[in-house]
């Protein structure tokens, strides 16, 4: 019994094999296809681009790609600012003076020639700053700033701390444990 039993497991492992050899090519063509159907799609939106680009002009197409990535990154900037505020109302974070390893910093970036990039504002935790920057903001107040690489400058305009535990959660973190009276568990005799 036991050799009719392997003989029928290994039949049936060969057939599911021989299946497989014979599913492999479909599955080949088919993504085969699917590649040649995405091909074509990008192709034809590359037609559709370069007669856009042709109509309105390239210094049209790029203008409008340059708004909308502005557009974009000050619609973020906004929503972290309003994020921050939100933080300070509600007193989990609090203005700071000095820049430290767990300051939020908000300031403003300029190219070399003094012009504000887009968006205007940037605001990073501490942790998140180039370490190459991070030991030239240390100990630093609102007003200061940082030389970029590029020739622009970083100035803080402003800054921010995670708020210390209120005194009163810090003594309910304190306070010990109250008595818990401990009821015996039920042991399955009755009191009849």
């Amino acid at each position: 019994m036991d050799q009719k039993m392997l003989q029928k497991k290994t039949s049936n492992a060969l057939e599911r094999l021989d299946q497989l050899e014979k599913t492999i090519p479909q599955i080949v063509a088919a993504v085969n296809q699917s590649v040649g159907q995405i091909q074509g799609q990008l192709s034809s939106a590359v037609e559709v681009l370069d007669a856009v680009v042709q109509t309105l002009g390239s210094d049209t197409i790029e203008k409008l790609i340059l708004d909308s990535r502005k557009k974009k990154a000050e619609e973020q900037s906004d929503k972290e600012k309003q994020a921050l505020a939100e933080l300070v109302t509600q007193g989990a974070i609090v203005p700071a003076n000095v820049v430290t390893e767990k300051s939020i910093i908000v300031g403003v970036e300029t190219d070399k020639d003094g012009v504000v990039r887009v968006p205007g504002r940037a605001q990073v935790a501490f942790q998140r700053v180039d370490p190459q920057f991070q030991q030239g903001l240390l100990g630093q107040a609102v007003g200061f700033k940082l030389t970029l690489p590029n020739g622009g400058t970083f100035e803080v305009t402003e800054l921010y701390e995670v708020a210390p535990p209120k005194a009163s959660d810090a003594a309910e973190a304190a306070a010990p444990v109250a008595d818990v009276p401990v009821v015996p568990a039920p042991t399955g005799e009755s009191n009849s």
